[in-house]
């Protein structure tokens, strides 16, 4: 999200437990970044090529697509379009897992998640259950 505002995670120093970058750190990387952009505006104006199309609202910056990036992009277009997908779900009420991560917090050096354990239980589950794990190919699945 913050890359929509021309903020890069990196430029952010995180407050947050174990230096994560929280919300607080975001909205002030914003207020920042206005004034540096207010500040660079007649600058920028003057940097600006002929061959540049002008942005709507100037929070826009445009870099050439590498031959990778390229082929990258055409393989994900590819792949999601002429590739059958299927999508497993499950519905799942979690109470007893969110009592089980207080305990596991309580006698862990590092925080566990939510996430962490719902990864956990899909890899279990992919390994259970082989044929969640399955790709289509031309004459048949593998």
């Amino acid at each position: 999200m913050a890359e929509e505002k021309g903020l890069s995670l990196d430029s952010i120093q995180g407050t947050g437990p174990n230096n994560r970058i929280i919300a607080a750190d975001v909205e002030e990387a914003k207020s920042q970044s206005k004034v540096a952009v207010a500040a660079a505006a007649p600058a920028a104006k003057a940097k600006t090529s002929k061959a540049e199309l002008p942005s709507t609202s100037g929070a826009y910056e445009d870099f050439e697509n590498s031959q990778i990036r390229k082929v990258i992009a055409e393989r994900l277009t590819y792949s999601k379009q002429n590739i059958p997908h299927y999508y497993v779900t499950i519905q799942v009420q979690v109470d007893a897992l969110l009592a089980l991560r207080v305990k596991l917090n309580k006698h862990s050096s590092s925080k566990i998640s939510v996430n962490d354990m719902v990864i956990k239980a899909a890899s279990l589950a992919a390994v259970n259950v082989p044929a969640t794990n399955s790709s289509w190919m031309d004459d048949f699945v593998r």
